[in-house]
């Protein structure tokens, strides 16, 4: 299926912020008491099945950054770049938004925090 370059970006922001739903579900259930996450962890399993497989219906892989070098030509922007005299042996401490890609080619940059290990 060939998609349009108008309805490819809208795909890949609706993938993003249906991934930014799940992980604030996600931390939303560590909250609860052990009688109440079974259930709600099931349903949010699903919701990330079902992202998965419509994303890769789509052609469109979502890519997070955790624990990953950054570096020029990163397929993300950093939010708090500026926090650190240079770019060199930083790592991506948290993805905030994932990087949407299709055939090998960033759709949507992602968003990340980085933290410097040394």
């Amino acid at each position: 299926m060939c998609w349009s370059a108008e309805s490819l970006s809208v795909m890949a922001r609706l993938c993003v912020e249906q991934w930014k739903l799940i992980q604030r579900f996600n931390k939303a259930i560590e909250a609860l008491e052990e009688s109440e996450k079974g259930r709600l962890a099931s349903q949010i399993r699903y919701s990330e099945l079902q992202l998965q497989t419509l994303a890769t219906a789509a052609n469109l892989k979502l890519v997070t950054f955790d624990g990953e070098s950054f570096g020029p030509g990163s397929p993300a922007s950093a939010d708090n770049l500026d926090d650190f005299a240079t770019e060199e042996g930083l790592i991506v401490s948290k993805t905030l938004e994932p990087a949407v890609v299709s055939d090998m080619r960033v759709i949507l940059p992602g968003r990340v925090l980085l933290d410097n290990p040394v």
